[in-house]
């Protein structure tokens, strides 16, 4: 699989004609499947390399040891932001890379890469945890070298079907089927490790609420809002109240989904935020954990003393940042791919459901009740 995810990148790539590369680590949001494809397309390609663990200020020693264990190689800590090991690390960098060097900063979304490029270069360039924030090549002078910031993620947004699958080489639909199974499977189980602590501190706080009448209200964007509706649906099912509030509008739906239409209404947000008092708890859902109407949900509901949890794959992003815990998935090493995490998130949240329902001793026949109709006497048809 991975040289065929790694031949994605190579357009971009290799137009930018590179002749060293950086890699670029967030330490508190590793992301480590990713990182290696990174780094196999470095090393493929036989460019001299160093790799940086940013972010060191915010984990501790054995962190930065796993990291390094997991990823295979020695990576040099520092912290961006707070000016951490950074002289020392320029002074590598201009050690490792002579004059006239064409040097391609990688990493996922949110890792530093510009970050690296402004401490360098003294430019004054946009930075934010916004995923998305640099969507194409760029290149910088410094000194007599050049640097070349790049998206953080290997997929070539070109290609068809970037949300969804790779068939290059497989030419009939039952090949197609097959592969398009794995994937989703090979999602969930490669997301076991990375959700279960925020699982199950999510299932500890979202039980100790209930315990205390709290309801619970569920919020998500496109795919993310089907995901946090079926969540919803599933709580109902088990005799939990749960309010879903969602951009999917009705008959809009599926321009909502594939464009993300009101992400950035402000009043949305507002809009989730008041179904919750102190006691609730708010569940959000977002594939990338940038979603506008979302994380500002988060931080309201935040706000008002509710408990707040985050689906989604990258913690390190204002998502993260406003939610009191994440369950973080790791179903797309290789770029986007709505399909996958979508598939990773349902599981999630029914295993969040399920287990929840189990704490409660929920039997069959009471389950059964919860999902009978409730008949009520209304009037006849025709009459006002």
């Amino acid at each position: 699989m991975n040289s065929r995810v790694t031949k994605k990148m190579l357009t971009p790539f290799e137009a930018s004609r590179p002749t060293g590369a950086v890699l670029m680590i967030n330490l508190f949001d590793p992301q480590i499947a990713t990182a290696r494809l990174f780094l196999e397309a470095i090393t493929s390609h036989q460019l001299p390399y160093v790799v940086i663990g940013n972010k060191m200020d915010l984990v501790d020693e054995s962190e930065i040891a796993r990291v390094e264990a997991e990823l295979g190689v020695a990576l040099k800590p520092v912290s961006l932001a707070g000016n951490d090991q950074t002289e020392e690390l320029t002074q590598l960098i201009e050690t490792l890379f002579p004059p006239n060097t064409r040097i391609v900063v990688l990493g996922v979304f949110n890792t530093g890469k510009t970050s690296l490029i402004a401490h360098l270069t003294g430019q004054p360039l946009k930075i934010s945890n916004m995923p998305g924030t640099t969507l194409s090549f760029e290149e910088y002078r410094w000194d007599e070298r050049v640097l070349i910031d790049s998206v953080g993620q290997l997929i070539d947004v070109s290609r068809p079907l970037m949300v969804g699958y790779d068939f290059s080489g497989l030419d009939t639909p039952d090949a197609m089927f097959d592969h398009a199974m794995r994937q989703e499977a090979e999602a969930i189980l490669s997301s076991i490790d990375s959700a279960r602590p925020g699982l199950i501190k999510a299932v500890a706080a979202i039980d100790e609420r209930l315990k205390q009448g709290a309801k619970i209200v569920t919020t998500g964007a496109g795919a993310s809002g089907l995901v946090a509706e079926e969540i919803a649906g599933q709580f109902f099912e088990t005799g939990m109240m749960c309010l879903p509030v969602t951009n999917a509008f009705s008959q809009g739906l599926p321009i909502s989904f594939a464009k993300g239409i009101a992400e950035e209404e402000g009043g949305l947000a507002r809009l989730v935020a008041a179904h919750l008092t102190e006691k609730d708890v708010l569940i959000a859902v977002s594939a990338s954990g940038g979603t506008g109407f979302v994380y500002e949900a988060l931080r309201l509901a935040r706000e008002k003393g509710a408990a707040t949890v985050a689906i989604t794959e990258n913690r390190d992003t204002p998502m993260g940042v406003n939610a009191d815990i994440v369950i973080r998935s790791n179903a797309k090493p290789e770029g986007p791919s709505s399909t996958r995490i979508q598939t990773t998130h349902l599981a999630i949240g029914h295993a969040l459901v399920c287990i929840l329902a189990a704490m409660r001793e929920l039997g069959g026949e009471e389950a059964i009740g919860y999902m009978m109709p409730e008949h009520i006497a209304t009037k006849k048809m025709g009459i006002k």
